[in-house]
């Protein structure tokens, strides 16, 4: 008798805590993002908060809104911090400005391939670094997409050799990049990515980049643009990511906890491989709208990536954090020459042709 008043007492409790789940009110997270609703990146920040949705069973509902409706897209940063929204969604790289080191997170020119972004960060060290970067500010993060190599430059006026580049003003982010348009004789104009149609269409800037085939082309520049320089070497590969309040996300539950990542390392696989599979029907459009392609000459991306390392170098004798981050990118990349030369001519990704003498390095 005794067992069965235990059975029924136990089963009680678990028909109460079932109950308290079922009906508990769910908790809603406003989500900013740096994204107007036209381009493809906003695909995948609703994917992720559907995903979350679905994978909680309404328990934690996030509420996505683009671009100016609560914050300005360069605002977004700083609300998240300081607990205005819960969530938002950037590529690291626009918060250069208070930490050089960001840029190193969201693309640096001839270094990570989409394939590199991926093994680095859930092998080599990525995943804490950002942590380390955005824990500085009262957030954390994760990924939840990284795009291809960049389309390189869509611009109004043809651009052929690196000598073409003097006298251009270009839409280009990262200090880094700003270094070598510097080098170049270009002037770099940064502004968010909704704001590129615009400019081009007013002859603000003469060109631009912004990410790989398919996202240029959901943001319209098909329409304002009628050359193409490539390859992308200013972004081999460009992340994309969701930082959270630490405040909010130490007030939910662990299992919440477990699903949001569970979400963005899905949304990580499936939305990276989304945009690079609808590039070749970007690529056809634009081609169909009359866009001249070019591409730069081996000696000139050699140049590039000189110019690369020589900036990388001198910043992280400038910055502590910097100096963290560009080591462990560039180590991985030394330790990585191996496994990808012998998967030649399969390989993803590249070797440099050298790497920067950064003084914590390890190995040849």
């Amino acid at each position: 008798m005794k067992k069965f008043y235990t059975i029924i007492i136990v089963s009680f409790m678990m028909i109460m805590f079932i109950a308290r789940s079922a009906f508990a009110e769910p908790i809603k997270w406003q989500m900013i993002t740096c994204w107007i609703p036209s381009m493809a990146v906003s695909e995948s920040d609703k994917r992720f908060a559907k995903s979350v949705y679905e994978l909680s069973g309404g328990r934690l509902q996030i509420t996505v809104n683009s671009a100016g409706t609560i914050v300005p897209a360069l605002s977004v940063f700083d609300a998240v911090s300081r607990g205005v929204a819960e969530i938002g969604s950037d590529s690291p790289a626009y918060w250069s400005g208070k930490n050089s080191a960001f840029d190193l997170l969201g693309s640096f020119p001839t270094a990570l391939s989409q394939y590199d972004v991926f093994n680095w960060y859930f092998h080599s060290g990525g995943h804490d670094l950002y942590n380390y970067m955005y824990g500085k500010y009262n957030m954390l993060y994760f990924i939840t997409s990284v795009a291809p190599m960049g389309s390189g430059i869509r611009s109004r006026q043809p651009i052929r050799t690196l000598a073409d580049f003097r006298g251009k003003k270009l839409r280009m982010s990262g200090k880094a990049q700003g270094y070598i348009l510097q080098k170049l004789g270009a002037a770099q104009l940064m502004m968010a990515g909704g704001d590129i149609y615009q400019a081009l269409q007013m002859g603000t800037i003469d060109g631009a980049e912004f990410s790989c085939p398919s996202i240029d082309w959901s943001l319209g520049l098909g329409d304002v643009t009628k050359y193409n320089i490539g390859p992308g070497w200013n972004q081999p590969a460009t992340v994309f990511g969701i930082m959270i309040n630490r405040d909010a996300w130490y007030k939910l539950p662990s299992d919440l906890k477990r699903i949001v990542e569970f979400a963005a390392n899905d949304n990580m696989i499936y939305m990276s491989s989304y945009y690079e599979a609808k590039n070749g029907a970007a690529l056809s459009l634009f081609r169909d709208k009359g866009t001249e392609t070019y591409r730069l000459s081996p000696r000139d991306m050699k140049q590039l990536e000189d110019w690369s390392w020589e900036y990388i170098v001198v910043e992280a004798q400038r910055n502590e954090d910097y100096d963290k981050v560009a080591t462990s990118i560039v180590q991985y990349l030394k330790d990585f020459r191996v496994t990808r030369t012998s998967e030649e001519p399969f390989a993803h990704g590249r070797n440099p042709a050298v790497v920067p003498r950064l003084p914590h390095l390890v190995g040849r």
